[in-house]
């Protein structure tokens, strides 16, 4: 343990070492010319060196001009000030005593006593200062050799605004390039002017410049992966890319390379690859792998990648190309490294390329988008189940008038092929499950519904579709509709819109003996809604802020009056009236059982056949002045509705009332709410998801989210103990010397008390005084993950500094 924290400590001392700026900066800022001195000085203007001083007597056998008392010398864009200074024409030379200071448009120098050769601009300085932007020099002799190199004797070195610095090095001698590197020998590690480290030579970057080199080095430790050290390089490779290439070793997984590339094509376009290889001891030896693998594969270990790929890019004639990329070895790579893939806790990982344009008037896209389902217990399980959209076309018109008149109409067209890898369809069995609930799952060897968690169990396909149980999965799929609607405008503040659509899906399946069919149907839908609204605040002053409240109570109807749809495996063996379906319900396991089967997706269910939605609507809308220009901000709103289903009423479990949902969201300057609430009354229960934040200026906040939902069945009584209710707490504080930020997700509902704490993270940042580093210690646990501690520092060599991580760095752990 000792042998990791001296590492620990050394790797922050190399860190000085090899540190090169991998970002461009701003550049070194420019000297503030020194005042002249009182008009009624001498002055004199002698071979085009201005001369200014409380006396000044000229030798012209000598060729020599004495100055005493408030020098002033500028020549060449060189300005000079000292207490004395003999000027030597012939021989272009002066030397300078007292308070000595010469500064140009890069460097200011200064020193008790300067030998300056202004024309060739170099000397010699004693007892020497030299600062460039944040860099400084000190020592008792400096030689300036050409306008931006320096040798040092007995020097100091550091990029610190404190005193004293920070950090800082001192050294026998220092050879400096302004603009390049600074050459140390006999280099002392200096802490707040407390000697720490010795090493005979060291290199450091003077530049502000996006240049290759060596950057800052971390560290880490985990129980899977030990301690682990990484060295990234910087490489600049031109103008519009560069790379960041890390070595990576872990303790206990063996060695990693890493690679992140970015590139940019123009101003709106560019992109940003990642990948990473490594030869995993550790995960050779994990017991989920090892359940998996035959016995002579057991604890060997195993090769891992993965790849991330993000890039967007305008093109010609309004077109967009988007391509996300992200896929892994095996399955459980997004949690051993959930900082990587940024998926951990998704169902699947997904990877999209599209192509799209817009116009004024219509949409159009070519999207394929391909899943790796990660819902498997074997990390190594192939991805045959998995259906992907390969691919999905789309075309849509905009709202848009018919001639002259007040119609409005609307046409979508949307094309999705529908494809997997392994067989078209599933071979189902059904059955029931501990509770007596009729279930339908895969059939396999085991005849276990959870097939894919038993090692060795494997799916059966025996090679004939059957209609009544089996599952379709490939397809495609031609959807058709265009809308056509009438605004009225009854008086101010009332409006109803009748609207009225078809809809024609055309499917084309590779099995059953429908292998085409077609389902139509004609959706009428009529909205009224009113609009009553207030203003407050100062009515007199046309730029006072002011206030709008508006109420909007709403009503509509939709109708299905004709449908055709015949009997289909892909729909089910229920009834099309039959079917339970509002817009509010969403997709789940539990569909998979039902009467009415598990289509593809959202498009391919008719819903809301006979429903009437009641909504009332809260707005607050505050207005300011900026300079002339008004500025307009929703800071409250609060939205309640509720539908009633008449082809639910009559039916023996009929539950017409849907779930009464409320939306709040308030967005003040130090106080922010988003909330989503879902009563059902059938139930007595409500799923929730909501989040409080307060927060001051300085950007320190806290913050509690609820995450609670019940799984509801239609008919069905709610079980309290299948429910996911998650606590958040975050909380940030900044101030100038400490940052600190955290999230711990709390599960309500754990099976066992170790279980509460899901998962957390926090980031603590250090600063200490003078502007010119960062030290940054992460440490989190994901949901089901290892606990990983991190420790990096940042130094600002460009002498900006380093901005604290915003709140939403937090998300990147996964929770």
């Amino acid at each position: 343990m000792h042998l990791r924290w001296f590492i620990l400590f050394s790797s922050l001392v190399l860190s000085l070492v090899t540190s090169s700026l991998a970002l461009a900066v701003d550049p070194i800022p420019t000297p503030t010319p020194t005042p002249a001195a009182s008009p009624s000085a001498p002055a004199a203007k002698i071979q085009g060196i201005m001369l200014n001083a409380d006396s000044m007597f000229r030798d012209n056998e000598h060729e020599t001009v004495e100055l005493e008392g408030n020098v002033q010398i500028v020549y060449q864009g060189q300005h000079i000030r000292a207490d004395k200074a003999i000027v030597h024409l012939r021989t272009h030379r002066t030397e300078l005593t007292g308070n000595v200071e010469i500064s140009d448009m890069k460097n200011t120098i200064s020193g008790s006593r300067i030998n300056l050769d202004y024309e060739n601009n170099t000397g010699i300085i004693y007892d020497g200062y030299v600062s460039s932007g944040p860099v400084a020099f000190s020592g008792n002799i400096l030689e300036k050799t050409s306008d931006q190199e320096f040798i040092v004797s007995n020097a100091d070195y550091t990029t610190c605004t404190n005193c004293p610095a920070s950090w800082s090095f001192s050294g026998s001698t220092i050879r400096a390039e302004m603009g390049g590197y600074a050459y140390i020998k006999n280099a002392i590690l200096r802490v707040s002017d407390i000697p720490v480290f010795w090493f005979p030579y060291l290199v450091v970057p003077l530049k502000s410049d996006r240049q290759s080199g060596l950057l800052t080095p971390g560290m880490e430790l985990s129980d899977n992966g030990g301690f682990t050290f990484y060295q990234p390089y910087f490489w600049a490779i031109s103008r519009n890319t560069d790379a960041t290439i890390t070595l990576k070793n872990y303790e206990k997984r063996g060695l990693k390379g890493m690679l992140e590339y970015r590139y940019a094509l123009n101003e709106d376009s560019g992109g940003i690859l990642n990948t990473a290889t490594l030869y995993d001891s550790a995960f050779g030896r994990d017991p989920r792998l090892n359940d998996y693998r035959s016995p002579v594969d057991k604890n060997t270990p195993l090769e891992r990648w993965y790849v991330k790929y993000d890039h967007y890019q305008t093109m010609p004639n309004d077109y967009v190309h988007r391509a996300s990329v992200n896929l892994a070895s095996d399955l459980q790579y997004p949690k051993d490294f959930p900082l990587e893939t940024m998926n951990h806790g998704d169902s699947a990982m997904e990877s999209r390329v599209s192509v799209t344009k817009n116009t004024k008037d219509t949409h159009t896209s070519v999207d394929t988008s391909y899943y790796y389902n990660i819902l498997q217990a074997d990390p190594l399980a192939g991805n045959e189940d998995a259906v992907h959209r390969l691919p999905e076309i789309r075309w849509s018109q905009v709202e848009k008038n018919i001639g002259e008149t007040n119609f409005v109409y609307t046409i979508n067209l949307d094309y999705v092929n529908f494809a997997r890898s392994g067989q078209a369809y599933d071979d189902m069995v059904y059955g029931t499950d501990a509770a007596g609930n009729r279930i339908r799952y895969v059939d396999s060897t085991c005849g276990n519904p959870q097939w894919s968690d038993t090692p060795g169990c494997q799916k059966k396909y025996d090679g004939v579709y059957d209609p009544a149980t089996d599952l379709i999965r490939t397809g495609q799929r031609l959807d058709f509709l265009p809308t056509l609607s009438y605004p009225i405008k009854v008086s101010d503040g009332v409006d109803v819109l009748p609207r009225v659509s078809y809809r024609e899906t055309h499917y084309n399946f590779e099995v059953s003996d429908q292998k085409n069919y077609v389902r139509r149907y004609a959706r009428t839908e009529l909205t009224g809604r009113m609009d009553f609204s207030r203003i407050y605040g100062d009515q007199v002053d046309s730029k006072a802020t002011r206030y709008k409240h508006e109420i909007i109570p709403e009503i509509s109807y939709t109708n299905i009056p004709w449908i055709d749809q015949g009997m289909h495996p892909f729909y089910g063996q229920g009834k099309v009236n039959d079917a339970p379906y509002t817009s509010t319900d969403s997709i789940s396991d539990l569909d998979l059982a039902s009467d009415y089967g598990l289509q593809f997706d959202y498009t391919d269910r008719v819903y809301d056949r006979n429903l009437v939605t009641f909504a009332l609507t809260n707005k607050i809308i505050r207005k300011t002045w900026l300079s002339d220009r008004p500025e307009y901000q929703q800071i409250g709103y609060l939205k309640l509705a509720q539908s009633y289903d008449g082809t639910q009423n009559n039916k023996a479990q009929g539950e017409p009332w849907s779930d009464l949902s409320a939306t709040l969201d308030v967005r003040l300057a130090r106080f922010q709410t988003y909330s989503i609430f879902n009563y059902y009354p059938y139930h007595g229960v409500t799923n929730a998801s909501s989040r409080v934040r307060v927060l001051n200026d300085m950007g320190q906040f806290a913050q509690v989210a609820l995450t609670k939902q019940y799984k509801i069945s239609p008919g069905k009584p709610v079980d309290p103990t299948t429910r996911t209710e998650d606590w958040a707490f975050s909380a940030g504080f900044i101030s100038r010397y400490v940052n600190l930020m955290g999230r711990l997700v709390y599960d309500a509902n754990a099976r066992g008390s170790t279980d509460n704490p899901k998962s957390w993270a926090y980031i603590a940042q250090f600063k200490p005084p003078g502007d010119c580093w960062m030290i940054t210690l992460i440490q989190d646990q994901v949901t089901g993950g290892d606990t990983n501690l991190r420790l990096s520092a940042e130094f600002n060599f460009d002498g900006t500094p380093k901005p604290p991580m915003p709140p939403e760095a937090l998300d990147q752990f996964g929770f």
